[in-house]
C-alpha cells in the first residue's frame, strides 16, 4: 500500500522451522495460565536485557507494541542498563552466549541457531501470514520528490515479481505479478535500517540481473538515518522498520513493501516457552529484574 506525503494517495535469510516451532507443545499450556510459574526459572538469576540502539526502527516498533514508550515523546523507557546490539545478528549472539539474557529482532532473518529460542508471545508463534501475533510491522521505503526513470522502475520491479521474494520470509503486502524493465540507466543508493537491509540487498540483486544497467547499492545504519538521509537528499531511498512520523510523513513519500514480525528470543537454557506483552514490558522498563520473578 503506497501512502503519499500530504496525505495523498548480510543475504535474505528463510526462517526455519525448526526455530520458529520450538517449544510449540509447550507454549498453549503456558498461555493458557499466564500465572503459571515455570520450573528453572530460579536458576537463571538476574534478567540481562537486550536492546537494539537508539534509532532503530525495531526498537521503535517493538517499545510502542509492548507499551513503553514515554508519552508526548519518541523516546522509550529501556532499562538503562540493557546491553546495545546494533543488528539481529549481534542480539542472537549476545542472547545465544548467555543462559539469563532475552532479546528481539526481526524474524525474518532469524537464522537457526541452536543457542537460542524463539518465544511464543501470549501463545501465539512468529510467522508468515498470522495476523495474531502482536509484535508484527511493516517494512517501508521512503523517498523525496518525483522519482527518475531508474527508481520508478525499481519500484514496479518491488510492487510486483519482487514480492514472491518477499513471500520466501516475509508476508507480502501486493501481489506477485509479471515484470518487464524498461532496462532505464542510472545508479541507486538506499539506505537505513538493517532489518529491511537483507531484504532490499537480495531484490536489489535480482533486479539488476533484469536491467544490468542499474547500479544498487545498499547501505545498513538504522530507520532514522534512512529518513534523515532521504530528506536531505543523500540517497535515493531510505529503509525503515517503523511506521514514519506525522513530520516525515509531511516531507515524504513512503511505501509498504513487507509485514514482519518482531521474535523474542531466550538462551536454549532458558525453560520459557511463551511471554506476555506485559511480561515484556517489565522486563524492558526494569520493574522485573530476576527470571524468577516473573510470574510474582
Amino acid at each position: 500500500m503506497i501512502r503519499k506525503k500530504n496525505g495523498k494517495g548480510l543475504l535474505l535469510l528463510l526462517i526455519t522451522g525448526a526455530l520458529l516451532m520450538t517449544g510449540s507443545t509447550g507454549c498453549s499450556k503456558q498461555a493458557a495460565d499466564t500465572k503459571q510459574k515455570v520450573e528453572g526459572l530460579d536458576k537463571l538469576g538476574q534478567i540481562k536485557v537486550i536492546s537494539r540502539e537508539e534509532g532503530s526502527g525495531t526498537r521503535g516498533t517493538f517499545a510502542q507494541l509492548a507499551g513503553f514508550v514515554q508519552e508526548n515523546t519518541d523516546k522509550d523507557q529501556t532499562v538503562k542498563d540493557a546491553k546495545i546490539a546494533d543488528d539481529t545478528a549481534s542480539v542472537l549472539n549476545m542472547v545465544g552466549s548467555d543462559r539469563s539474557a532475552i532479546g528481539y529482532g526481526s524474524a525474518g532473518i532469524m537464522v537457526s541457531d541452536s543457542q537460542v529460542k524463539v518465544l511464543s508471545v501470549g501463545g501465539v508463534e512468529p510467522g508468515q501470514n498470522n495476523a495474531g501475533y502482536p509484535l508484527s510491522r511493516s517494512f517501508y521505503l521512503v523517498w523525496n520528490g518525483k522519482l527518475n526513470d531508474v527508481e520508478d522502475d525499481f519500484m514496479r520491479y518491488i510492487r510486483g515479481a519482487g514480492q514472491e521474494i518477499v513471500s520466501q520470509s516475509y508476508t507480502a503486502v501486493g501481489k506477485q505479478s509479471s515484470f518487464l524493465s524498461l532496462k532505464p540507466k542510472g545508479k541507486i543508493t538506499v539506505t537505513g535500517s538493517t532489518s529491511v537491509g537483507p531484504l532490499l540487498e537480495c531484490l536489489a540483486e535480482e533486479y539488476m540481473k533484469l536491467n544490468p544497467k542499474a547500479v544498487i547499492t545498499v547501505k545498513q545504519t538504522d530507520s532514522s538515518d534512512g529518513i534523515r538521509q532521504t530528506m536531505q537528499g543523500k540517497c535515493n531511498f531510505g529503509m525503515s522498520s517503523r511506521d514514519l512520523k506525522d513530520n516525515e510523513k509531511e516531507i515524504l513519500d513512503y511505501e509498504s513493501i513487507a509485514r514482519d514480525e518482531i521474535a523474542v528470543i531466550v538462551n536454549k537454557e532458558n525453560p520459557l516457552e511463551d511471554i506476555s506483552m506485559e511480561q515484556l514490558e517489565k522486563i524492558y522498563t526494569g520493574k522485573i529484574t530476576e527470571w524468577q520473578k516473573l510470574y510474582d
